[in-house]
Order: structure tokens, then sequence, then C-alpha cells
């Protein structure tokens, strides 16, 4: 039975469905019930009229069980009597509310002491406001896009680069190659495309599905649908940090925002530190960061500063932050962009996105590599402390045929989230596996402004702040960038404390910016396997973390007060914000809020919190009780299997992580060329 298999919901008797059914659109429509239409806009149609009941139970049954089971007793407590006079107060039934008590009660869960109940929630909340934001309700558009004028890109004209050739099996596949390379990332298309310029036979595998750039979807919540890992809904175990990992030809490379910088000094330290490695700090590290930089185009050249990026660099040249050294124009791998679209988080049909898919994995294909997508791997064959076998699953249209490949040598590069898990189900039990897992824990800052802002427009991250980094001596410190803000994302990350005053929110996003503050965390997660064998992430903030976030979005604040905001808000559950929106906001009004924003702190399923750096959960190291690979990369306990993505970073690089897993991946090709010996 394959993972994907054991993974897949057990069917519930016909009842059990029909009740959750019900209580998932009560649920939606109290949430999002529908608005007449105003002077501002058209009307807003119910929740459940729209098609997300569906989509929502859905998503539901293609949780992994344990967060299954938890979604299920949830559905199962809000309409019984009994649950509801021990949780909320009252003997009742959701379904026997009136509206505005329905809102009352979900209100009241999300400001709840337990925090149970605030991840219900928020779970609830966050994939229903996504789902009903990011899609056109009717006549291809949405009442909100059409009050704040947002329109989803077209795709190109003409048919553009000629995509990838990809190998689609008739059958089952037995075969054997040189190298067989599980992810077609950024450390993954390094490695295959090196190993193939090497003469050497490469199989690379890929669980995404094989779309190329002309054919990406150009609807925010297609494009989640398609090209990320749990179509977008992968958080913790505890739901508190939403994880964004891409699912595509490409992996990550293909959705990430595109910001290109090297590891910190402080990172580069502790990574020689822990492999015993001093080239890490040298030239040789230096040439293949330059190297990954020179291949993907990497400049600033195309960093077009609008938008939030803008706001950003307006308040930190009012506040007399000097350029260069406390904040930058950042460098982008990018070239022809012309700032089209502003939809490059969902992947870019011109081709001017630089990323895997354009660079190492055509490279890799020219120089005879074989890609397989839609090919899940389940399990790697290992016997007598050798990997010699994967064993996948091709799954597309309909039709499912087994993939074996046997290698000398297979490296994982299947991402920081999965890697771990494939190592688990294949038996191996090296204590460090799944140790280590790092996330740039992240949250974000509203301003609003008077004039437009357009947050979804331009590229998406093209100035960062790095002044406060260094406030803690291992660079732990936060640091700002700017967050692509198309409607579902902001859906999901805004505060919902009532119908009214969430919509009216989301109606002045296009004069919001939308800063981010990330945080180079101290503490660290664990990847495991669920009771369906899936992969799970555990993780906990600590207390240097969360002040960490805290004193960041403090920071966020003050660039956007004084770059002229008019309203700042947190996203913090209840809302937290300062200013009415019409003029200036006082200092003593500011001084409130950020004393506010210190005194909340950060907690659990109270503020919206999410990851698009997962790392380090097969990290290389000299001690195999903490560490899954030894420092050539190697996995300890499997002569012949390698890591390759961001899960062997030994702590998180302080800067956005793509450049820094394709330098580590260069150097681990060279030594697998080296392992298989001369051609």
């Amino acid at each position: 039975m394959s993972a994907e298999d054991r993974g897949r919901a057990t069917p519930r008797p016909p009842d059990a469905a029909d009740a959750d059914r019900a209580t998932v659109a009560r649920l939606v429509d109290a949430l999002l019930p529908a608005e007449a239409a105003t002077n501002e806009g058209s009307a807003y149609p119910v929740a459940s009229a729209v098609g997300i009941v569906p989509l929502v139970l859905e998503r539901i049954g293609e949780l992994p069980r344990e967060q299954r089971t938890a979604f299920e007793r949830l559905l199962r407590i809000v309409d019984r009597r009994g649950w509801n006079l021990l949780l909320h107060g009252s003997f009742v039934r959701f379904r026997d509310l009136d509206p505005r008590s329905q809102a009352e009660y979900l209100r009241r869960w999300s400001v709840s002491r337990w925090a149970a109940k605030r991840r219900g929630f928020q779970a609830i909340k966050q994939l229903a406001a996504t789902l009903y934001f990011s899609h056109p309700t009717v006549d291809g558009t949405h009442p909100l896009w059409r009050r704040i004028g947002y329109e989803p890109p077209v795709g190109r004209s003409d048919p553009g680069p000629p995509p990838i050739p990809v190998t689609r099996p008739i059958g089952p596949i037995d075969a054997e190659y040189d190298v067989c390379v599980i992810g077609s990332g950024a450390g993954g298309s390094v490695i295959a495309a090196r190993l193939a310029a090497a003469g050497r036979s490469v199989a690379v595998l890929e669980a995404g599905a094989a779309c190329n750039p002309a054919e990406y979807p150009r609807i925010e919540r297609d494009a989640q649908s398609a090209m990320f890992a749990g179509r977008g809904t992968l958080t913790t175990s505890d739901a508190s940090i939403a994880l964004l990992a891409g699912a595509t030809l490409g992996g990550s490379t293909a959705v990430n925002w595109m910001t290109c910088l090297p590891p910190r000094p402080e990172a580069r330290r502790e990574w020689a530190d822990a492999t015993e490695d001093p080239t890490l700090l040298g030239a040789e590290f230096d040439r293949a960061l330059s190297e990954v930089s020179r291949r993907l185009d990497v400049g600033t050249a195309e960093s077009d500063v609008r938008g939030s990026n803008d706001v950003i660099r307006r308040g930190c040249r009012a506040l007399g932050y000097v350029e260069g050294r406390d904040w930058s124009i950042l460098p982008r791998n990018a070239r022809g962009c012309r700032s089209r679209c502003g939809f490059c988080v969902f992947g870019c049909p011109y081709g001017a996105r630089r990323g895997a898919y354009e660079t190492y994995l055509a490279d890799a294909v020219a120089a005879g590599a074989r890609i397989f997508a839609s090919t899940t791997v389940d399990e790697l064959v290992v016997e007598r402390g050798r990997a010699r076998e994967v064993r996948a699953t091709y799954r597309e249209s309909g039709r499912s045929f087994p993939v074996r490949i046997r290698a000398p040598a297979i490296v994982l590069a299947a991402g920081a989230l999965e890697t771990p898990a494939i190592l688990l189900r294949s038996g191996l039990s090296s204590p460090g596996i799944g140790r280590g897992l790092r996330l740039d824990p992240t949250t974000a800052v509203a301003g609003e402004f008077p004039t437009s802002v357009r947050p979804w427009d331009g590229p998406m991250q093209t100035v960062a702040v790095v002044r406060f980094q260094a406030t803690d001596p291992g660079a732990h410190g936060p640091w700002i960038e700017a967050a692509p803000t198309h409607p579902g994302l902001a859906a999901a990350a805004l505060p919902w404390e009532a119908p009214g005053p969430y919509r009216r929110r989301l109606e002045r996003l296009d004069r919001v910016a939308t800063p981010i503050v990330l945080v180079r965390d101290v503490g660290e997660g664990r990847v495991r396997l669920g009771p369906d064998r899936r992969a799970m992430f555990d993780y906990t903030l600590t207390r240097g973390d969360r002040s960490h976030l805290a004193h960041g979005i403090v920071q966020a604040a003050w660039i956007l007060r004084a770059a002229g905001a008019t309203r700042i808000s947190s996203l913090h559950t209840p809302p937290l914000e300062v200013g009415d929106g019409r003029g200036p906001i006082s200092r003593a009004q500011f001084d409130e809020f950020t004393e506010e924003v210190e005194r909340r702190g950060i907690r659990a399923a109270a503020i919206a919190l999410f990851s698009a750096h997962p790392m380090g959960s097969a990290r290389a190291g000299t001690d195999p009780r903490s560490c899954a690979a030894d420092p050539t990369g190697r996995v300890y306990g499997a002569e012949g299997l390698w890591i390759g993505d961001g899960s062997i970073l030994p702590s998180a690089p302080g800067a956005n992580p793509m450049i820094s897993i394709m330098a580590f991946a260069h150097r681990t090709a060279d030594r697998i060329r080296g392992a298989l010996g001369a051609r």
C-alpha cells in the first residue's frame, strides 16, 4: 500500500457525512453570510451558495488522519448540547442559534483561553475565507475584487519557451540509473544538472504535476490547489503555523518570492562548527554561492520598488535608516519580468522567473536526465546498510503505475517537510532523522494609507530591512520584507471578529501595505509520522523567538507610521489596531498600540503565523544522535543515500534560504560524483 493510499480518508457512514456537510455549511455561512449590494459594490453571496462547502469537506478529507480526526471532532462538538454546555456555557446546539448568535459563538471560540478552541476557530475560518475570496463567485469575478480593483492576470497569449520534456509512463517502470534524485526543487535540480553534465544517467522524481509555465493557473485558488503541497493547507500539527511549500516541477522555486540572499556570517560559522568543515567559511563555499547566483541571473536590475515595498522604503528613509546598512534593495532571480502582473507567487507564465524549472532542470534534461512528474515516493529499500532502490507510484489522469528505480546514488531532495518522512517510512532509525526543523516563523503587519498601494501588484519582495537582526548576538533578531497580498491570502491572515468588520477590513486592501516579520529561529521542531504514516510537523515557538517576533511587529509598525499610515493593525485575534484611517497616528496612540503588542505577545492560534522556509529536518553534522547526515551529506546508516535539499542545513541561514540550499547542493553533487568514481 502506498503512502498516499494510507493517508486517504476512511469512508464515513452516509449519515455522518451528511451531518458534517450540514455543520460545515452552517459554520461557513456564519463566518461569511450574504450581504446586500451597497453604493460601494455588488452583493456578497452567502458562502454555501458558491460551492465552498464541498471544497472544505474535500480539504478536511485530505488532511493527515490526526488532524482530520480533530477537525471531525470539532464538527461533532458544535452541534452537541452537552459539549456546548461544557465549552460554551450554554446548553445549545449551533444549528439552533440565530445568525447573530452563531457569529457571537464563533467569536467567543476565537478568543477563548483554551488553545484547542482557538485552533478550531482559526482552522475553519482560514480554510473557508481563503476558498471564498480567492475564486470568482459569479461572472468571472468577485464582489470584493470589484471593490478593491483586483483583477487576476491573464496568461501569455504566445506559446512561450518550449516546456521541459517529462516522461509519462504507459505502464509500470523498473529501471536502473546511476543517480535517482527525489525532488525537483532548489537542491534536487542542482544535483541532477551537475551529475547529468558529468555523464551520469539521472532520473528525477517529482511528486507534483508536470505543469509548464505557459499552463500555470491564473486564479489564486486554482494555483494554490495545483502548485502547493497539501493544496496550500499544510500546517504544523497544532494548526498554529501555516506551511507554504511548492509541489510542482521546480518545487518551491516555482512559487517562492524570488529573494536571493546569501546566508548570514553567523549561520556560516554555525554550519562550519556543526560539520567541522571550515570550507563553509571560505572561498569554496563563496564560489558555490556565486555560481548559483550567476546561473539564476540574480541581480537588482528588475527589483522594481512599488506597493508594499515602496512603503517600506519610504518609512526607512523617513526614520533615517541607512540604505545598504539598515535596509537594501533585494537581488532577485528575474530576467525579462517588466513587472507585468505581480502573480509571481503562483508561478511566472513568461519564463521571467529564473527558478529551477528555467535553469537547472532544463540543464539536466539537456544533459540527458529524465524527469518523472506526478510520482510519489513510497519508500526506499535499504539492505545491509546500503540504499538500493526507490519504490514510488506514478498517478495521472486516473492512471496509476508502480515505479521502481535502482541506483548506486539516491538523493533525497523532497523538501524539509517530506524528506525525513520518506526516511522514516523506509525504516531508517537514526535518532537525528526529523529533528532540527526550522521555519523562520513569520507574521505580518497591515498599514492603511490614504492613497492606493495595491499590495498584489508588481514584484513581490524588493526591499528588506535587516537593521534589527543583530539585536541578538546570533542574528536571531527580526528582519522585515514585503508580502504579496492577494485576496485569499489576506482573507486567511486578517483577523475576524464579526462578518461586517471583517469584510470592511478586506475592502480597504487596495490601500494597505503588508510588511512581514521573519525570525531566524533558535528553537526547533520535529517531523514525525502520524498514525497513517504521513508527515506531521511538531513545532513550538521558544520564548526568545516569540519575543523577537513581537519586537519585529513593533519595528514594522514604526516604519509604517513613518511612511504615513493612517491605520496600523497586527494579525492578532481579537484585532489590535491603531488609527482611524482618516489622519496621522499620534505618538500617544502609537505608544499604546506598541505596548499592547508587547503585552499580548505571540500566542498559539491568537495571531496569524506562517512559514515559507522549512529546513533543517535532516541536518548534517558530526553527531548521529542529533543529525541525519554526516558532514558530506551521506545519511547515517545508509551508504549511497544523500540529503540534497534544505533539510540538510544545520541551522537557519538568517535569510531567504534558496541560495543557501542550492550552494549546499552544488557541493553535495561534487561529493556524489567523487563517490561514484571516474566516468
